[in-house]
């Protein structure tokens, strides 16, 4: 039995390059440079900062996502955000390779108005559970991380 979501193309396109999007003006208004979003089956968006010129610039790595259901002000109620277990191939090679790097999640609403940002060690030491939803019956594994761990940004 599948036990994640089964990929959808095309809203994989729509999604990737609205939150692509989204995330970029933002980089570039907080004086991010070298903004690299290629498709790599990795990171989402690989940059630095305008500050750090030292001989080894830090990096810093997003991982960017559209949460759909997530319309208007963040209901009360939610005091968890979810973010796909599946992702945990991302942070093990962060921590693996890139651990003095910093690593944020990045959780859109809808129209890519606001968003989560959440500190990759956060991601990393979030409970795990199993959560049935309309895509997997059986239920598919989601880190919870407390919305009091994330920081609500304006875009």
């Amino acid at each position: 039995m599948n036990t994640t979501k089964r990929f959808d193309r095309a809203l994989y396109n729509q999604a990737d390059t609205a939150a692509k999007d989204a995330i970029i003006e933002w980089l570039r208004k907080k004086d991010y440079i070298n903004i690299n979003d290629k498709e790599t089956m990795s990171f989402d968006i690989v940059c630095n900062r305008v500050q750090d010129t030292d001989d080894e610039p830090i990096k810093y790595f997003f991982e960017v996502e559209i949460k759909y259901s997530w319309k208007g002000e963040w209901p009360e109620d939610w005091e968890e955000i979810r973010i796909p277990y599946r992702k945990h191939k991302l942070i093990d090679r962060w921590v693996n390779q890139f651990i003095y790097d910093d690593l944020t999640f990045v959780i859109f609403r809808n129209d890519c108005k606001q968003a989560w940002f959440i500190p990759g060690d956060v991601v990393s030491k979030g409970k795990v559970k199993e959560v049935s939803n309309r895509n997997v019956s059986k239920g598919e594994k989601f880190y919870h991380i407390n919305t009091k761990d994330a920081d609500l940004v304006d875009m």
